[in-house]
């Protein structure tokens, strides 16, 4: 595996175009004995992720909200840097909502893997997984983590601004007064200008951006509404 990831280090640091780096991925995923690979990136509600999962699983993960109940998600947020991960491990917890992830993902041949898990800062982290259809995985005990942490910075300075990845924050919904304030709030308009325009109260325009700024898990209004903007929920 560690030939593998210093060859996957090499083509990455190449001029490469995001068709090409995701190419690149297939290709090192399929020479280590994996059918997918997985980036995520988690960032609270702005986590993302670019994959080659089948698309259909990719939906309904979302349409789920799949993030709130991954195993493999929980464990590298709270795991070891490097783990493998299976249907069959899973299942011996007895959790209702794991099992039905997992019916779910067996259905598209995604059964176990590996991950290897990067912190950046205190809260974010970058989530590297190759996955198969296969009922165990390699454990991924001869893995250099040195150059398995290497490799998914390289893989995120590529994919970290993506263009084609998938939002994970489809649980998020802004009522129609929320997005509204919180609109023109990005606008640079004042709180007493917003409620004078809408014709509410000041009170009301203050809660609306504290539930809008709670729901997106920001620390305060600016940047609830920048990343708001970003998810294009306003």
């Amino acid at each position: 595996m560690n030939s593998h990831l210093l060859h996957l280090i090499d083509r990455l640091s190449l001029p490469l175009d995001e068709r090409a780096v995701r190419r690149a991925l297939r290709d090192f995923a399929e020479d280590t004995g994996f059918d997918f690979f997985a980036y995520l990136y988690l960032r609270g509600p702005e986590s993302f992720a670019v994959s080659s999962y089948p698309k259909e699983w990719q939906e309904l993960y979302i349409e789920r909200e799949y993030i709130r109940v991954d195993p493999v998600v929980t464990r590298a947020k709270h795991g070891p840097p490097i783990f493998a991960w299976s249907a069959v491990e899973a299942r011996r917890s007895g959790r209702r909502d794991v099992l039905k992830f997992y019916a779910d993902a067996e259905r598209f041949g995604i059964r176990s893997g590996i991950s290897i898990s990067i912190p950046v800062g205190f809260t974010e982290r970058m989530v590297f997984t190759l996955a198969t259809g296969r009922a165990t995985s390699d454990r991924g005990d001869d893995i250099n983590p040195v150059t398995a942490a290497v490799s998914v910075a390289f893989v995120h300075s590529r994919l970290g601004q993506s263009t084609g990845g998938t939002s994970l924050a489809s649980g998020i919904r802004l009522s129609p007064r929320e997005a509204e304030c919180l609109r023109w709030f990005a606008e640079g308009t004042s709180m007493p200008d917003i409620a004078l325009m809408l014709g509410i109260a000041y009170r009301s325009v203050r809660s609306y951006l504290d539930e809008a700024t709670q729901k997106l898990g920001a620390s305060n209004t600016r940047q609830a509404a920048s990343i708001a903007i970003r998810l294009g929920l306003i």
